[in-house]
């Protein structure tokens, strides 16, 4: 008896020195085994309330216990705003809340609802029933998710709601009606979207549609402002990006572009500029992604923090945006190694913007020595390009996106506020700059539609008598791999065929570094819009391309 005594308190001493968080767990476990016990359940320690949800994170002993089933369920977790999704993904939360290793399986968090018009919450009566244990447990992890005090009752009160039901039978804890309709999906899902997203140390993706109804609801200290769970999680962690336990690995951000009108046959008109200030500066973020985007001129912002962003990589395709605002998001960017930009698929209520070319690769400039992958399909926007026919002879191609579209009296008091005037200082700043394709040193991957490739192959601020003389095939950078050319025609333009003649002839002798030219004996065609999406429905693109229904 003593033997095994002495040998039980060498055990003991052992884990002491090397696995100081799991001595609770071991001593139940020692127990249990001595008593003949066959099973470990009563092994796992009740006292996390006690400890910081922070520190449970890495519980060694609780990870170990999670199965192949578990990775399964909590490796991707879809948030969606129908009741049943509400009992299934509540659940999922208590079951992290009690067992910390389940956030550190969850890598992709999908979240489906956009807020309509309401009032702001109002605390409302519990409704669900917990365990004491469940609720330390609980408010420690609001606590945790950066909502002390008083902003952590009123989550509460939004996790503790069991129904998604538009009754007006609910009242505040003050004893009045809260007769808002629309009130409770959005909080209740944000809530808990909020706290399953700050338990999840290795979050890689998200994918969500507009948290916020308009951006000037986001203003803090103002009698509009409302305070939604999702976004305060994220501003939490986006102005402090390395002094919080969540979003550290967050890197790709796909918005889920659902429009207000609530028909998918036309573009949206998601507030880009809005959202990406909530996730931005995290230290891991690499890439955004949205479709069918087109610009919200009377509600979106229209400015941003320049140099302000660590993304890298933007991603907007079937959309319908001018220079202007393409050139507002490239220049927060800090670093831009990835750019896609297509139009069509969709039809538009509001008429088709211009697209400057000139202000755009002006814009662009900023990257030549990092920008590896390009992709434009703008040409359901563009008039023409100087020297080339097709073009607007009314045109004046060196004054187009520049500072005479802004009207600006120096001498009248200026709106430091006005978005208009930090659109004029910014293309101002820009206005002198030239750039051609050859000084994209880095650039590996070009797609592009054959006027526009010949234009930045000539240079935006060449001289038109001498644009006929530049030949495309010396004016490649020399780590391009790939080219897919746009919209090409053989017979259509003497123009691009003699260019593409050339390009072939130096392409197939294989002097080119190039690896593969696409786009000229087979068609790629332009994006175009939807004119009539009543007679043309076959040519509309959809989301539910992608995996999420139109409504």
């Amino acid at each position: 008896m003593r033997l095994v005594f002495s040998v039980l308190v060498c055990v003991f001493a052992m884990l002491l020195a090397f696995r100081p968080l799991a001595v609770n767990t071991v001593i139940k476990t020692i127990s249990s085994r001595t008593l003949g016990l066959t099973t470990l359940f009563h092994a796992e320690p009740r006292n996390f309330s006690n400890r910081p949800v922070g520190e449970l994170l890495g519980s060694a002993p609780d990870f170990a216990r999670c199965k192949q089933a578990d990775h399964d369920t909590y490796h991707q977790i879809f948030i969606k705003d129908d009741q049943e999704s509400l009992d299934y993904t509540f659940g999922l939360l208590m079951n992290i809340v009690r067992r910390p290793c389940l956030g550190h399986l969850v890598k992709k968090i999908e979240y489906m609802h956009r807020p309509r018009d309401h009032e702001d919450y109002p605390i409302l009566p519990y409704q669900r029933g917990l365990a004491t244990d469940d609720m330390h447990l609980l408010e420690r992890a609001v606590e945790n998710a950066g909502f002390p005090g008083g902003k952590g009752q009123r989550i509460m009160s939004m996790l503790m709601q069991n129904k998604l039901s538009r009754d007006s039978e609910r009242t505040t804890l003050g004893n009045c009606w809260a007769m808002d309709s629309d009130m409770l999906p959005t909080f209740v899902t944000q809530a808990i979207a909020a706290i399953i997203v700050s338990l999840s140390p290795n979050l890689e993706t998200m994918a969500m549609t507009q948290i916020f109804r308009r951006h000037i609801e986001l203003e803090q200290g103002e009698k509009w402002s409302k305070e939604f769970p999702l976004v305060e999680v994220f501003r939490y962690a986006n102005s402090r990006p390395e002094g919080t336990h969540f979003l550290q690995n967050l890197r790709d951000v796909y918005l889920i572009n659902h429009a207000d009108h609530a028909d998918g046959r036309y573009f949206a008109d998601t507030d880009l500029i809005a959202c990406l200030e909530l996730f931005n500066k995290l230290p891991s973020i690499e890439s955004f992604e949205i479709d069918v985007l087109e610009s919200d001129g009377d509600h979106g912002k229209q400015t941003c923090e320049e140099k302000s962003s660590n993304i890298s990589k933007i991603k907007i395709n079937h959309s319908l945006l001018d220079s202007n605002y393409l050139l507002c998001v490239m220049k927060s960017i800090k670093t831009l190694e990835e750019l896609q930009f297509t139009t069509g698929g969709r039809a538009t209520r509001d008429g088709t913007p211009i697209f400057s070319p000139k202000a755009f690769l002006k814009g662009l400039a900023e990257h030549t020595r990092t920008l590896k992958i390009l992709d434009l399909d703008t040409e359901e926007m563009i008039l023409g390009y100087p020297g080339q026919e097709p073009s607007c002879s009314y045109f004046n191609w060196r004054e187009y996106g520049g500072p005479r579209d802004y009207e600006f009296d120096p001498d009248d008091e200026l709106d430091e506020n006005d978005p208009e005037l930090a659109a004029y200082r910014y293309i101002t700043s820009i206005w002198d700059r030239d750039v051609t394709l050859k000084e994209f040193v880095a650039l590996e991957s070009l797609s592009i539609s054959m006027g526009f490739l010949i234009y930045l192959a000539q240079g935006v601020e060449m001289d038109d008598s001498k644009r006929a003389s530049v030949m495309l095939v010396d004016c490649l950078p020399d780590n391009l791999r790939s080219l897919h050319i746009r919209g090409y025609q053989k017979g259509e333009s003497k123009l691009y065929d003699g260019q593409v003649n050339a390009l072939m002839a130096r392409f197939e002798s294989g002097s080119l570094r190039l690896e593969e030219i696409k786009g000229v004996h087979e068609l790629i065609p332009n994006g175009r819009q939807v004119e009539d999406p009543d007679k043309n429905e076959h040519l509309l693109w959809s989301l539910e391309d992608l995996g999420y229904p139109e409504w």
